[in-house]
This record gives structure tokens, sequence and C-alpha cells, in this order.
């Protein structure tokens, strides 16, 4: 299925416009052999109009002739990007977190880009974050934004029903269950929308809910945490089966978890379908406004201003400052070495990146909310902040503020032995087994017990490979 084969709007029919990645797993046709070809998830209506604006204008000025591919999210990228290397025709590019490559890069199949991060940085000020990009002073991804996680509910239906923030596991249990019974106007709404799908944002959910119980959500830590030389395995039985069993009970209050992934949970969201989730910077506020806006409707604005988010609460009796949340996850762009159009590729990021801060706020108003700018002088810059969305919804650009300010700089890094920043534990971090506890234990295949047993297996299995791979 190429990109021009379908009309998205139609296929979003009821989840509103903006919801990115609603499309995962449409695979794309690939381009000419003399093409360069870009993999992207930053594929929505409102990106598809970017790229069909951008694209001619970049060939018309170089002769670099694109194409670019939807690849989707959470899983089909990677199983595209893994068709097309098998075949020995890997793409010029690809956007993803790092984890997603680590073991391309340490294959050497990844490009070098400080050239063109520098150029960026001249325009859009420095990376902001110090996560891993690569080693030593060499950068292997073009950032564009980070994600944070957080928790998020809708403020009118707390106000209604008397509810507080939650500050523990058993807080959100408390208030799912209060929405569950609620009735009346909210009769349809569940109280939590439960990650349950096998892959995808249950990966997430479940490792940030792991380090909310103040451990490792991988599993692993240094040996010694002064030398940082070498990992182990620390995955403590009570508490990750505590963490299932309030996965366990949070599924009570949720549509069918295994039906929420990214792109579902954004809908949903939209369609009020729950009143509390795990989700990541300010991203179902974004589709919210951007879907009001597109449909001009005041109900759907009215949800998008109620969308309150907060650091996601603490399991009981673990104070936040035990938090093992460590550094946001940084997205963007990758080029590969053994691709056929390398040097032509990074002419393109530098091109749609480097030219003006007008031009780079653009890429972040096709998607607003989802991502915090990896650049330090985007977010506070009078073209970001003019974006007519926020003119619209400023509470959506106070949320990100708070996000950045509050929630990444108070509630990460709390632990710094919670720094496993390594090739290793870039590995782990896409290991699908974790969202996969999830699933088996709201599906009732296994119970916490179980799931907690397998999954520790998967983790000596990973760690094993892991160490094998990278040394």
């Amino acid at each position: 299925m190429t990109r021009d084969s379908i009309n998205r709007r139609r296929v979003l029919t009821g989840a509103g416009v903006g919801i990115a990645g609603a499309m995962a797993g449409c695979l794309g046709g690939g381009g000419g052999d003399d093409d360069v070809q870009f993999l992207t998830d930053y594929y929505n209506d409102a990106w598809q109009s970017v790229w069909d604006d951008l694209e001619p204008q970049f060939e018309d000025e170089t002769d670099i002739p694109m194409s670019i591919e939807e690849a989707g999210m959470s899983g089909s990228q990677e199983s595209r990007l893994s068709q097309l290397i098998q075949a020995g025709n890997p793409p010029e590019a690809n956007t993803s977190t790092f984890d997603q490559v680590a073991d391309i890069w340490e294959t050497d199949q990844l490009e070098t880009v400080n050239d063109v991060v520098s150029s960026i940085e001249e325009v859009n000020g420095e990376v902001n974050t110090n996560a891993f990009l690569g080693e030593d002073d060499n950068f292997y991804q073009i950032p564009h934004g980070l994600y944070v996680s957080n928790f998020q509910y809708r403020a009118d239906v707390y106000d209604d029903l008397g509810l507080d923030e939650p500050e523990t596991f058993s807080d959100v249990l408390e208030n799912a269950e209060a929405i569950n019974d609620a009735g009346g106007q909210w009769e349809d709404m569940r109280g939590y929308g439960l990650a349950g799908a096998p892959t995808g944002k249950s990966q997430d959910e479940m490792l940030v809910l792991l380090a909310s119980a103040g451990i490792s959500g991988i599993g692993l830590r240094w040996q010694d945490p002064d030398a940082r030389d070498e990992l182990e395995i620390w995955w403590p039985e009570e508490t990750v089966i505590e963490v299932l069993e309030y996965v366990d009970e949070l599924s009570q209050y949720s549509p069918d978890p295994t039906n929420i992934g990214w792109a579902s949970s954004l809908s949903s969201w939209v369609q009020g379908n729950y009143g509390q989730c795990y989700h990541l910077n300010a991203w179902p506020v974004g589709v919210t406004a951007q879907t009001a806006e597109a449909e001009d409707s005041d109900a759907l604005r009215s949800v998008a201003e109620n969308t309150e988010i907060i650091a996601y609460p603490m399991q009981d009796g673990v104070d936040p400052s035990e938090n093992w949340l460590s550094s946001p996850a940084p997205d963007g762009y990758h080029v590969f070495a053994n691709s056929e159009r390398p040097g032509d590729t990074k002419e393109w990021f530098e091109w749609l990146y480097a030219d003006s801060m007008e031009r780079t706020v653009s890429f972040y108003e096709t998607d607003p909310g989802r991502f915090l700018p990896t650049y330090s002088d985007v977010l506070g810059s009078d073209a970001f902040q003019n974006q007519d969305i926020f003119q619209a919804h400023p509470h959506l650009l106070e949320k990100l503020q708070y996000v950045q300010d509050e929630i990444w700089g108070n509630h990460y890094d709390s632990v710094d032995e919670a720094n496993t920043s390594s090739p290793v534990s870039l590995y782990m971090q896409r290991q699908w087994f974790y969202g996969e506890m999830i699933n088996r234990v709201v599906t009732d295949s296994m119970t916490p017990q179980e799931a907690y047993d397998w999954g520790y297996g998967q983790l000596e299995e990973a760690f094993a490979e892991a160490q094998d791979t990278f040394g």
C-alpha cells in the first residue's frame, strides 16, 4: 500500500484528523532504485500535506529524488525495515527512537550525522538531552523530539465526581472504579484505558509502571554503580508481581485492553471512551485540540481543555524520589550507511531543519503535543508559541511547558543509578516481552506469578543476547 493509495480522511472517520500512526501496519511500496527512500511514522493528514509540499521543493532545488513511505508504529516499522535490510535494499533513512536501531548501529550500519546536527543547532539551539544518541562525540541520530511519560485524566470528570489527583496506584484504581460506576453523563465512559495489545504502548506502560514502583523497568542495574561497566539482572519478584496485579485490576475498568495501542488510545481519548490513561507529553491534548478545530466542535474543545497531565502516580509506599525514570526517549532520524545515497539523505535533513526556525516549527505543528522539541531554542521561540493551534488552545502550550519543566525537570533522574544508558540497555528496551506480560495477564492466559516467571526467563535470554551482541 503506497501513501497515495487511500483516502486517510475517510479511514479516520469518527476518530478525527491528526491521529498519528492510525494507519500503523500499512506498508509502502518503496521508492525507485534512484530515490532517497525514507521510512517514517510521522504520517497523518497534516504530515502528508507537509511532505507533499516539501518533497517537490527539495527535488526542484537539488535534483535529488525522494520517496517517502509511511511505515507504521511500534512493530510494523521494525518489520518493514528488517524486510528491506534482509533483501539487501536498506532505505536511506527512518524515524524511530534509538533503541529501535541499536543492533543496526552496533553493526556499523548507521552513518554519523554530526555535521547535520551542528547545522541544525545553529538555527534551533543546542540539543537539550543527554540521552543515548551515539558514543563519544558522534551523533547517530538527527533528533526531532523527546517523549516524556506521564498520567492524563479528565479534569471535568474528576470535578463532577469529587475525585482527587491520584498520588498512588491505589488512588488510580479508586478513581477508575468511581468513573466506571458514575452513570449519568459519564455512563459510557470507562475508568482507565489500559494498553494491552502485545506490542507497542503496552511495552512503554509496563516499563513506566515498574519505574514508578521504584525498580528498573528493563530488569537491569549496574553491578557497581560507581564503575558502571557491567550490568546485571535485577527484577525483584515481589515488586514485579505487585505491578502485574495492579495491571490486572486496572483491566477491570478498561475497554478491551487488547484493542488499545498508540493510535487507538488517541482516537479513544478524542471519543471520551475513558477518563484516565498513561501517555506521552501532551499528545492526547494535541490530537483532541486539532480534531476540535478541524470539526469546529466545542464539545471536543472542552475535552482538550479538560485533559490534565501529571507525573504518573507511584506504587503505594514508594516515594517519588525513588522513581527509576531516567532520560526521556529522543525520537528522530537515522541515516543508513549501506544505503545507496546517504550523502543526499543528509542533505535532505539539513535542508529540512537548518533552513529556518519557522520551517522547523512547522514539523511540530503537524503533531501538536506529541513531541517536546529536542533543540533548546524551539519551545520558547515566537514561531513555536504563535502557532495557530496554540492561539486557539493556549492550555496545550501550557501543558507542554509543564511536561518539560515539572515532569521531566522534577520526576526524571531522581535515582542516579537508574541511568543505565548503554547499547545493552537500549537493546533491552525494545524487547516486546514486557508488553506481552501485560497481554498475558489481562487475557487471563497467565496469572501475575506465571507472567513474572515467563517474563524473567525472557529477560535472561534477551540479556544474554544483548551481551553477546554488544560485548
